[in-house]
């Protein structure tokens, strides 16, 4: 599964949010399951990642960096030829 949205969660007072119930029952979360929380870009957002799947988030988005990187040096390589 690759992005998803579930809706919207409200903060509480006490800094609390309610993780929708889809997105437990896709990802599995359940009651005592620790969350990596992470900060997606300055004001941008919050990302939440299982700590038992903390290993493979990191694996994927390395090969997401380096296929993104293969792709700028494809464009680069093009526009060098381009300008030739």
């Amino acid at each position: 599964m690759r992005r998803k949205v579930y809706g919207i969660a409200t903060v509480s007072e006490r800094g609390q949010i309610v993780i929708p119930q889809e997105a437990r029952e896709d990802l599995s979360i359940k009651p005592g399951d620790k969350l990596m929380v992470m900060c997606v870009g300055p004001k941008v957002g919050l990302m939440l990642v299982k700590t038992e799947e903390i290993l493979t988030f990191f694996e994927e988005m390395t090969r997401d960096i380096e296929e993104l990187e293969k792709f700028v040096s494809k464009i680069k390589e093009e526009e060098k030829n381009e300008s030739n």
